[in-house]
């Protein structure tokens, strides 16, 4: 359910094609929501369906015709409205915890490959997510003034990886010294 809305968010900030909402997604929602590039085009049509957008084609030379999507007054009246309802706090759903619970059935350095494997992916995506907010940054002021409150949402994840990446760095190092235990004692 949450995908239309985000789907209506983006094209309340601004009309654009199925194309420029992928690429608007994968730099802004995509953080914390994710959906395929079929699922965004489905979502668009049904929403064009149910009278929430309207749709405009553009003649383009040399390529297909371009569809550009703007929010109707009865989208932002659904926008607005889902906005206003209280949203349930979404419990961490991650597969790789399970496998640290029950990481005492494996030999601490299986248990420190894995571990760093998910360290540089989390390295990664902080990378990724700064980047991402030293462009909001270079956007012009009233821009910034307008959308700082979506803002919000990349600025947690930015500490959210910074909490996962401290949180592995200590595991790392209680591996290690775990691991070095063995070796003396073997």
């Amino acid at each position: 359910m949450s995908l239309r809305f985000a789907v209506l968010s983006l094209l309340d900030i601004e009309p654009g094609s199925g194309y420029d909402l992928k690429r608007r997604f994968e730099r802004s929602v995509h953080h914390f929501w994710s959906a395929s590039h079929q699922q965004m085009y489905r979502e668009l049509h049904k929403l064009h369906g149910e009278g929430l957008l309207d749709c405009v084609e553009e003649i383009q030379d040399g390529r297909p015709d371009k569809k550009v999507y703007s929010l109707t007054a009865a989208g932002r009246g659904a926008l607005e409205a889902w906005v206003a309802k209280p949203a349930a706090a979404q419990k961490i759903r991650d597969p790789f915890l399970i496998q640290v619970f029950a990481g005492h059935h494996l030999p601490p350095a299986q248990m420190r490959v894995e571990l760093q494997r998910h360290l540089s992916e989390h390295r990664d995506k902080l990378a990724t997510y700064e980047a991402q907010n030293a462009r909001f940054y270079r956007r012009p002021a009233e821009q910034q003034q307008k959308l700082w409150i979506s803002h919000q949402p990349l600025l947690l994840g930015i500490e959210t990886e910074k909490t996962w990446i401290r949180w592995a760095e200590q595991l790392l190092a209680r591996l290690d010294a775990e691991i070095a235990d063995r070796d003396t004692a073997g």
